[in-house]
């Protein structure tokens, strides 16, 4: 049909919430090692791998653990996502801005790429930024919404 424009949920309060909450459930990124082949699944709470057992590390365990120059980003992107979070709920007070829930999930989701693209340029190693794109979706369709209202 020509001329129709695509036709988005209206963006409630609990719709709100949910779309946002949700992009910490997708991984944020996929990351894989050439000579295993096996993903790594990094999410905003942690990362999960399957080698050699199915194996599961909280974000915190990683800042005790590791000296990788890719944990801070990680936890700066956790961060802008959980700031995001919380100015969604404001919604349920009539008191969110939209373009700041979008700033931060837009946020969340630059710097999560650059976790992921600085992990693919090591050698053997590959990084894709699953999680961006669902960021970035949530982010456009909240600012979307402000655009409409």
């Amino acid at each position: 049909m020509a001329g129709t424009a695509l036709r988005l949920p209206r963006a409630t309060p609990v719709r709100v919430l949910v779309a946002v909450f949700s992009c910490g459930l997708v991984p944020w990124s996929v990351q894989t090692f050439a000579d295993s082949g096996v993903p790594f699944l990094r999410f905003a709470w942690g990362g999960l791998s399957f080698t050699p057992v199915l194996y599961a590390r909280t974000l915190i365990e990683y800042l005790a653990l590791s000296g990788s120059p890719l944990v801070l980003p990680w936890v700066v992107a956790t961060g802008c996502w959980v700031l995001a979070i919380a100015s969604a709920s404001l919604a349920f007070l009539d008191r969110e801005d939209p373009r700041v829930t979008a700033g931060l999930l837009v946020l969340a989701g630059a710097v999560n790429a650059s976790v992921a693209v600085r992990f693919g340029i090591q050698p053997l190693r590959t990084g894709y930024p699953v999680g961006t794109l669902a960021l970035w979706g949530v982010a456009a369709w909240r600012y979307r919404a402000w655009t409409r209202a």
